[in-house]
């Protein structure tokens, strides 16, 4: 299985891990052996000042040591290569260095296996009215309950006093994505962000353009010619009537995690189009209120666009049935010349493609503009989790300390009173980096020379300390868009010396992948955003599957020709009938509340 089918597994397993609070009063560790156990006493940070006038913002230590609850879940599998031989979840070095050098003991309440057990478990603490962990991950319902049921605390006036200034600024920016952690115009959960770099590129097989001698199409008109020359005109060369213009999967309709087709969509309306999810996307119109993209008309536009490639034989007659990773097949066997996604496709699966026939040449492309000049693509949701506190919690500022600690070392920035000394070539060494003749080596250990018994890993894989780090900041939560001045950095140069960690993390990007992120960056198109960001609704409980499978099947029964263009408009009828019209009214109360 591709690393990237694991991400899609995995994100609520990160989520999961949770960020670790603290509860005792702050003292601070003038001794940065970070083996070292010292302490003396100060004052607290709210009682030396605002943030920033302190130097020693980083060097906090709590003395007595505290206990720190949380709960996680973990397969047994999926942290891959997280740990060393003997180390666990419940003890790694992490954990070690957090009571050694900031008094901090973390136990977990609970460790299960599956997302649907962490879920009752939160159930049955509520039901039973058991003490909940002190910081822990939550969403959908059980957020939601909790919520109802005021066990959570919070947060706003602690983000207010202690978060990182930049932390802050990312709240503001992204407040409008909150929604579902808010309750009475207050926060009750910390965020988890996404980087926000895998919007929509158009990836396409250079070398059938070069046979067939065509450009790169940069209109719609353009990229529909291409299609026909890809299907018709025989572009891999091998005399069969064998080659289709687009891989793409429809059977979660037009916006999903790869293949999707959110830039047709663009090209020809401003409002973004999924069928799949019933809090995707809403739209705001010209009078402040949210509607639901799927059934305005404008998606005619795109089911016409659709419609006609399909009975053009464009696209894969089996794509209603076919998921991204299924749609990627075609790609891979050099069936299909073009496919939407993300710039890391450039790895995988695209890479499979040049693996299976040396001359097959998939290259990033900017996205087609419509005849309108309309372009763009979705804005993939930038939150992927919350983590949310007891309400009993009562040291807030403490479990700061550790957040703000994580947070400034992804942040990097010169000066920064949180950063961590300790942690400036990285994390542990020995774990996630190894220092060779003053020279920190953090991957590719046999080919830098390091002696096999200082590899982190027996076998001289990277060690992936992210999920060792017992925090979501650790492993799938990044600033968003950190990453591209880095980009920008190799694009410039390829065999410049990486030296923050993330011009490390970008220095491992294949060229595909690089190239394409650059593409993303540099075309400035609609970036659509979905407006609902708040929890599901009742009628979205109660009607939200049937509306899904009445939006994507009446989408397709459009695309394969069973039902005319005009069978639109019956579909919108009975989508708002059967429940759609309720769930209007209820998400536009949350939003009249909420933006």
């Amino acid at each position: 299985m591709s690393r990237y089918v694991k991400v899609a597994r995995l994100v609520f397993l990160s989520i999961a891990i949770g960020l670790l609070p603290t509860l005792a009063a702050c003292t601070n560790n003038n001794n940065q052996n970070p083996n070292s156990a010292v302490t003396s006493s100060s004052p607290s940070p709210s009682e030396s000042g605002e943030a920033g006038e302190s130097t020693e913002l980083w060097n906090q230590k709590f003395d007595p040591p505290v206990t720190i609850t949380t709960a996680i879940i973990d397969d047994g599998t999926s942290r891959g290569n997280a740990f060393k031989a003997g180390e666990s979840m419940e003890d790694n070095a992490n954990l070690r260095w957090m009571k050694e050098n900031m008094g901090i003991d973390v136990k977990f309440d609970f460790i299960v296996t599956k997302p649907e057990d962490y879920e009752t478990k939160l159930r049955l603490l509520l039901s039973g009215g058991t003490k909940l962990p002190d910081a822990f991950a939550a969403g959908g319902d059980p957020l939601q309950s909790l919520l109802a049921a005021n066990k959570l605390l919070s947060v706003d006036e602690a983000i207010e006093k202690y978060a990182h200034p930049e932390y802050k600024k990312l709240l503001e920016k992204y407040d409008y994505a909150l929604g579902e952690v808010k309750k009475d115009g207050k926060i009750y959960g910390i965020p988890a962000f996404y980087m926000g770099d895998e919007g929509t590129v158009m990836w396409i097989r250079k070398d059938w353009l070069d046979n067939l001698n065509l450009q790169p199409p940069s209109t719609l008109d353009e990229f529909e010619n291409v299609l026909k020359q890809f299907t018709e005109n025989d572009p891999d060369q091998n005399g069969q009537d064998d080659t289709i213009g687009l891989a793409v999967p429809l059977k979660e309709g037009p916006w999903t995690w790869m293949g999707q087709t959110d830039a047709i969509v663009s090209a020809l309306t401003d409002q973004m189009i999924n069928t799949y999810d019933v809090r995707l996307f809403w739209n705001e119109g010209d009078d402040g209120k949210l509607s639901y993209g799927a059934i305005h008309p404008d998606a005619k536009l795109y089911l016409q666009k659709m419609r006609d490639w399909m009975s053009n034989g464009y696209m894969d007659k089996e794509a209603g049935i076919k998921d991204p990773a299924k749609a990627a097949e075609l790609t891979a066997n050099g069936k299909a010349g073009i496919m939407f996604g993300p710039f890391w496709m450039g790895d995988w699966p695209l890479g499979d493609a040049t693996n299976n026939n040396p001359e097959a040449d998939f290259q990033p492309y900017p996205l087609p503009i419509g005849e309108n000049g309309l372009g763009g693509r979705a804005e993939k949701p930038i939150i992927q989790g919350f983590t949310v506190f007891n309400k009993d919690f009562e040291n807030i500022e403490a479990w700061f300390s550790y957040f703000n600690k994580v947070f400034a070392k992804k942040l990097e920035m010169e000066g920064d009173p949180y950063f961590d000394p300790r942690w400036k070539d990285g994390y542990y060494e020995g774990y996630d980096y190894v220092k060779l003749d003053d020279k920190i080596i953090k991957s590719n250990f046999e080919e830098a020379g390091v002696p096999a018994d200082r590899w982190p890993l027996q076998d001289g894989a990277t060690l992936d300390i992210r999920f060792m780090m017992t925090n979501i900041l650790g492993y799938f939560t990044s600033i968003p868009h950190s990453n591209i001045e880095a980009v920008k950095k190799f694009l410039a140069d390829p065999n410049a010396e990486p030296v923050t960690a993330m011009e490390i993390d970008v220095k491992q990007y294949k060229e595909r992948q690089l190239n394409a992120a650059g593409v993303r960056i540099n075309q400035t198109v609609n970036e659509g955003k979905n407006y609902y960001t708040g929890p599901m609704t009742a009628t979205m409980k109660s009607k939200g599957e049937l509306l899904k499978k009445l939006a994507t099947e009446s989408y397709l029964k459009i695309i394969y020709g069973e039902e005319p263009i005009e069978y639109f408009d019956e579909f919108v009828k009975q989508w708002m009938d059967n429940g759609g019209q309720k769930i209007t009214e209820e998400v536009n109360e949350w939003y009249a509340n909420n933006k």
